[in-house]
């Protein structure tokens, strides 16, 4: 057995009246603070893909069940969390309350576990209650927990902590049945979300904290979690692969400022938001960028001076192994290169360090009162922060107020007044967009397609689709959607010329020309989605 860090405590025995009282009080602490998010609704981000606009969550039929464990949805495979929709759906339909109170039961549970756990690894009653409240009520949760198609986080991690609880048994005991239970809750997370990956490199990490000895056994317990990892994990994966840089410099630069800005915003997440440009230029000469690879050598140098203090080496080695496949080296056409979701659970080793690290302070009772005001802002900002997930509109809306000068709000917001039918200022949100961003081929094919097409606007909708085939000659869905126009205009020789290009284009048959043209028409209708991964 190892030696604890000096933050630990030796194990006592605390009345189960007092534990109970810390496990209400954080539960009643996390819920008041994301209670905003019950009266919210579903937004136009991935909720219409993921729910509303997904048909295997219509119904509980054998059919509609093995199509949600046999297809990706937005190129990710989550048939656990998609399969939790559908069940919601069967006894209440569309109840955006029921939706949002099992979002929100989910994190409550995730901040119990993770206060169980901090025991089970060596923390006071104390320190593992204020680790658990430190990861339930930081601003940075609030995507996973008030966006609805991110049940997923929620999901994964309460899978994934029972999975690290019963391999933490397992250590202790050597029993079959912990090592089968961390085997089968491990595959139970990764189908709720792909990020469940780096589990067996977690387990890894418990058998250093616990100080067991390496040998072959370590690693062939390890095999089988590999292979389902490997096997479902790959069907994201494909369709997620990333462009490799061309310029070298900049990926580096790039994936630096990913690192560090998951710790600073988890630090000091005074400015959240669900976007976050990729600062410009990327180069050294950036501050961004240089402030990024001063803060990258520091936190390597102190965890080499600190070498010795095992709870921080823990803390910065299970961050980096559970995040490390989603920091980018490509900058890629998407709404942010990072997002606060994929901190939901990757923050765990830094609230445990934190929460050992408060319990100390609370020693000063001037330090308990700077602690309790800091936790008390984080609350009200979080408050504040669930607000803003109320509708499409009022999330738009803020995204619009933060970024002014940026194209998307604008572009996602004419999407949500389109669905509205509040047309004009549909129309003069698209027309924003494009007076900010000319070039972009996209931001003209779903104006052209979501709102001209939309509303017979014919005419202009072929304007629009032919600049945004000008942009990019490839663009498939375009030539798709131009067809579809002309066929419309009864020009039927430019529309089989366009269902040509494309099946000359891509390969496809004449089969999958029509279901692409489904597809289009789908847009056309209103349909808006970004990646959510």
């Amino acid at each position: 057995m190892s030696k604890r860090h000096d933050c630990f405590k030796n194990s006592k025995c605390f009345c189960p009246p007092k534990n109970c009282f810390f496990y209400l009080l954080i539960s009643l602490i996390v819920t008041f603070v994301f209670s905003p998010c019950l009266q919210a609704g579903f937004i136009n981000f991935d909720d219409p893909a993921h729910i509303t606009q997904n048909p295997t969550v219509l119904g509980l039929s054998f059919a509609n069940i093995k199509s949600i464990f046999t297809h990706v949805i937005n190129d990710i495979y989550i048939p656990l969390t998609t399969l939790s929709f559908a069940v919601e759906h069967c006894f209440f339909g569309f109840n955006t309350f029921v939706f949002h109170f099992d979002n929100l039961f989910f994190h409550v549970i995730d901040v119990l576990l993770i206060s169980l756990l901090a025991k089970r690894l060596g923390l006071s009653l104390k320190a593992a209650f204020l680790a658990a409240l430190i990861f339930g009520i930081n601003p940075m949760k609030v995507e996973s927990v008030a966006w609805l198609t991110e049940r997923k986080d929620v999901l994964y991690a309460l899978f994934y902590i029972l999975a690290l609880f019963q391999y933490w048994s397992y250590l202790k005991t050597k029993s079959i049945a912990s090592y089968l239970g961390t085997l089968l809750l491990g595959f139970t997370s990764i189908l709720a979300k792909p990020m469940a990956l780096s589990l067996p490199l977690i387990l890894f990490l418990l058998d250093w904290f616990e100080g067991r000895r390496w040998d072959w056994n370590v690693f062939l317990e390890k095999v089988p979690f590999f292979l389902y990892v490997v096997e479902i994990g790959s069907l994201s994966y494909l369709f997620n692969m990333r462009n490799p840089v061309t310029d070298m410099t900049q990926g580096i630069l790039t994936w630096i400022w990913c690192f560090d800005f998951y710790i600073w915003k988890f630090l000091w997440p005074y400015h959240v938001s669900f976007l976050y440009p990729l600062p410009q230029p990327i180069a050294l000469t950036n501050w961004p960028y240089a402030a990024s690879v001063v803060m990258f050598i520091s936190i390597l140098a102190s965890l080499i001076h600190w070498r010795s203090n095992r709870l921080l080496i823990f803390a910065f080695a299970y961050y980096f192994l559970s995040i490390f496949f989603i920091l980018r080296f490509d900058t890629m056409r998407e709404y942010s290169v990072v997002s606060d979701r994929f901190m939901y659970l990757p923050c765990l080793g830094f609230c445990l360090y934190i929460g050992a690290g408060l319990e100390q302070c609370l020693r000063s009772k001037i330090l308990s009162i700077l602690i309790l005001m800091l936790l008390s802002f984080w609350g009200w900002q979080k408050f504040q922060q669930c607000r803003i997930w109320k509708s499409s509109i009022t999330f738009q809306d803020e995204l619009v107020r933060q970024y002014p000068l940026d194209f998307r709000p604008y572009y996602g917001r004419a999407s949500a007044y389109r669905a509205l039918g509040q047309n004009d200022l549909a129309l003069a949100d698209y027309s924003k967009a494009i007076e900010l961003q000319p070039l972009r081929d996209d931001i003209y094919f779903y104006r052209g397609g979501t709102f001209f097409f939309g509303m017979g606007k014919y005419k202009e909708a072929l304007g629009d689709v032919n600049r945004a085939i000008k942009l990019n000659p490839s663009n498939l869905e375009a030539h798709i959607l131009r067809a579809m126009i002309e066929e419309k205009n009864n020009d039927f020789l430019s529309s089989i010329k366009d269902i040509l290009f494309v099946q000359h284009l891509s390969g496809v048959s004449f089969a999958d020309s029509i279901e692409r043209l489904k597809k289009a028409a789908q847009m056309a209708r209103g349909f808006s989605s970004v990646t959510a991964t």
